[in-house]
């Protein structure tokens, strides 16, 4: 094989390589990522609608404390307030967001006499009116019963001036 044979070929493959990394890069800005630190799963949510999503940071963020290193905490008292689903109960709610990355942590115990295997549920945020302002999927893993556990949804939609939140399992 020439030399000049050779240059082409290693051309053509950082061209690829550029071309797959931009490809992914685009894809993955389009999604949002779950992370359940419980059980290290990962899941992908895609908005579905992103056109038409309001974006609460051009609104009044009445329920936004902003922190020294720039990150807006939630402090809306009705989004902090323990929830129950199903067999579960979330308290020690909190959201953030910095640098794009809003983030709901919230504490989940099994309140139910039997161990709770993994379900999958989707969280609604709400403005004050009830009109949702963004969803994400989450994954809350295996809970024996009694037991709590942490749920961490991570996601890159800024949620953080929600007045409220819904969860439902699927």
């Amino acid at each position: 094989m020439k030399k000049s044979e050779k240059q082409m070929i290693l051309i053509l493959v950082v061209v690829a390589i550029i071309i797959i990394a931009v490809l992914v890069n685009v894809r993955n800005s389009r999604q949002e990522t779950v992370t359940d630190n419980n059980t290290g799963m990962t899941g992908i949510s895609t908005p579905e609608n992103p056109s038409s999503s309001t974006n609460p940071t051009n609104d009044a963020e009445e329920f936004v404390e902003k922190l020294e290193d720039g990150t807006k905490l939630n402090v809306s008292e009705k989004l902090s307030q323990t929830k129950k689903v199903g067999d579960y109960e979330l308290s020690n709610i909190q959201v953030t967001n910095k640098d794009g990355q809003s983030v709901l942590v919230a504490d989940v115990k099994n309140t139910s006499s039997t161990k709770m295997n993994m379900k999958f549920a989707k969280v609604v945020f709400l403005d004050k009116e009830g009109n949702e302002i963004s969803s994400t999927d989450a994954i809350i893993g295996d809970v024996e019963a009694g037991q709590t556990v942490q749920l961490i949804a991570s996601v890159t939609t800024d949620f953080s001036n929600a007045y409220d939140f819904s969860i439902q399992l699927q």
